[in-house]
């Protein structure tokens, strides 16, 4: 699934005007005559997966709004009808300090819509090309987001020349990524009161340093606000 994904940070005074505007986008005529899928997200207050604590990308960021296309569409089409329909909302952007990024999702474990969406914006070490970066974590990392409990896990593969090109459209900046590792969930509350964070967790990190940059990768959770049916 081809998707897009703003992160968004409110100008001064406007997070509640933003967060109406990104509302109006479920009515949108040119949204809904495309067959756009919506998820408009917040950030979660006192989030305990938030990584590293102190980023600025997490203090700034005020609402995300993902953006999918129907499977089989192509976006390049698309793209002025969704910025036209986007306009309202990015008058209430800080575009200094507002996000976006193009990819495309592959659900491994999908049983319906969830409260709670934790994103992880990974980055390859150095010393890995992208092609063996992503044979990696496509075919032997995931076995940790599939022996993870109580959530559902989808890898989103970030194209970072088409979010070049996407941020330069809309005046943003481009997400600096490989992919997106996404964990879906309903309650915070029951997955750390798993035996997740004290068994999969360390081997899970312990995996990653093989082969990610955890130092400039950044982790945080957003609560949805309002979604596609």
């Amino acid at each position: 699934m081809a998707k897009i994904i703003l992160y968004c940070s409110a100008s001064s005074g406007q997070r509640d005007n933003l967060i109406t505007a990104a509302q109006a986008l479920f009515e949108n005529e040119l949204v809904n005559g495309i067959g756009l899928q919506l998820v408009l997200m917040t950030p979660l207050e006192d989030d305990p997966l938030a990584v590293p604590p102190d980023s600025a990308f997490i203090a700034n960021l005020d609402m995300a709004l993902e953006i999918a296309l129907p499977y089989g569409q192509p976006l390049k089409p698309c793209l002025e009808d969704i910025q036209l329909a986007l306009a309202p909302v990015m008058s209430c952007m800080d575009m200094d300090n507002s996000y976006v990024l193009q990819a495309y999702q592959r659900a491994f474990k999908e049983t319906g819509p969830k409260a709670l969406r934790y994103h992880y914006l990974m980055r390859r070490r150095e010393d890995f090309s992208r092609t063996d970066y992503l044979d990696y974590y496509v075919h032997h990392h995931y076995h940790f987001g599939m022996d993870t409990p109580l959530v559902d896990y989808y890898q989103t593969y970030i194209c970072n020349p088409s979010s070049m090109e996407l941020a330069a459209l809309l005046g943003v900046k481009a997400v600096v990524a490989d992919n997106i590792s996404e964990l879906h969930l309903d309650s915070m509350e029951a997955f750390l009161g798993s035996n997740v964070m004290m068994d999969l967790g360390p081997a899970a990190a312990e995996d990653e340093a093989k082969f990610v940059d955890r130092e400039n990768s950044t982790s945080f959770t957003l609560q949805v606000l309002q979604q596609t049916a």
